[in-house]
């Protein structure tokens, strides 16, 4: 397995960031983890999720109506993973493990494993973040072409055009094969994935047969083939195009950077906390409605310095962060709208797809 360093053995930006940060909560005399504020949005979701899944199972709706409904389920689905799972899984929704531990398993209710999530999201994409060869949200793949050191096939050249297409489809995918496939592999990318328990294995397939069970099983039970197979991929389509565009919004524009590791073992020049800053880009800052949604992943540079703060307090320590980068200047990537973001990502990629010199 290729090896990958930084250079921390002066890692005074984020030793002073980290102390300016620590001296906020000690003042305001605040919790790193979740709220009241969380948990009445977490109660917001879930219950809207359910509402719409029992709706579309037994009321009585035109199919229009139906298509809307469940692409709108989608993307609650989705909003649950941004702000209940996310901050779960990664231990800052609370104070109490087994609190987060039991909420993380709301992703195994999306149909996707928290397990392999954990080590996919929180120790690679996190310490490897836009490291092509081992961050797996940038991995080589046949159809799109993520940063320049990707190799190059013609159909890139239209790449912005499906993509939304492919991103529609992108948790239908994630759930259906790429948990498998790396399951049996006991790979992400190249990195072996941590030895599982029995109990670990246990809820990998069990819950992987309630979401057959949930999400195709019964459906096609009470609406027939035909109507369910519709609601299911307009479900997907929501959860799959809300989930790629946020997250693609963090990493994959014009204002970040990528580093590419080849066959040896490699340092990167920078301490781990300066990499993150320069790798990643907040989007939509000033919108409390954005941050509502998508469960403050729009502050994506305070999660990535501090992804075991909650994200319901990257709004203030984004100002801390910016004068902590300004000092040891830094660049501070922030795109001031959600379409501003949305423009980055789509000129990167279509610049990405144009045939190389």
């Amino acid at each position: 397995m290729k090896k990958i360093t930084y250079n921390n053995k002066n890692a005074v930006f984020f030793i002073s960031l980290k102390k300016s940060v620590d001296t906020y909560f000690a003042r305001h005399k605040k919790r790193k983890t979740g709220n009241i504020h969380l948990y009445a949005k977490s109660v917001v979701f879930i219950a809207a999720a359910v509402c719409l899944y029992t709706m579309l199972l037994f009321a009585q709706m035109p199919v229009i109506a139906g298509i809307f409904s469940s692409i709108l389920l989608g993307f609650v689905l989705a909003c649950i993973g941004f702000n209940v799972m996310h901050d779960a899984n990664h231990g800052s929704y609370s104070s109490r493990k087994w609190v987060n531990k039991t909420l993380g398993l709301t992703l195994n209710a999306l149909g996707g494993n928290s397990f392999i999530w954990k080590q996919k999201h929180n120790i690679i994409h996190h310490t490897y973040t836009n490291i092509d060869g081992m961050d797996d949200d940038i991995a080589k793949s046949p159809f799109i072409r993520m940063c320049s050191t990707q190799r190059w096939v013609p159909a890139h050249r239209v790449q912005h055009l499906y993509t939304p297409v492919l991103y529609a489809f992108s948790s239908m995918i994630w759930i259906l094969f790429q948990d498998f496939e790396k399951y049996f592999r006991r790979k992400i990318v190249d990195t072996p994935l941590s030895k599982m328990s029995a109990a670990d294995h246990f809820i990998f397939w069990m819950s992987k047969m309630l979401y057959l069970l949930f999400y195709i099983v019964i459906p096609v039970t009470l609406l027939g083939w035909p109507l369910a197979l519709l609601y299911f991929v307009c479900m997907h389509m929501g959860l799959g195009l809300t989930l790629s565009i946020v997250f693609q919004l963090a990493h994959v524009v014009e204002e970040t950077e990528f580093t590419y590791i080849g066959n040896d073992d490699k340092q990167i020049e920078n301490e781990w906390a300066v990499h993150q800053v320069k790798t990643t880009s907040n989007f939509s800052p000033g919108s409390k409605l954005v941050s509502w949604f998508a469960g403050g992943l729009n502050y994506q540079i305070e999660h990535h310095l501090f992804p075991r703060i909650s994200h319901i307090h990257y709004p203030a320590l984004s100002r801390i962060v910016q004068e902590q980068c300004i000092a040891f200047q830094l660049p501070y990537n922030s795109l001031p709208t959600f379409m501003s973001a949305v423009n980055s990502h789509f000129r990167f990629i279509r610049t990405l797809g144009r045939k190389p010199l």
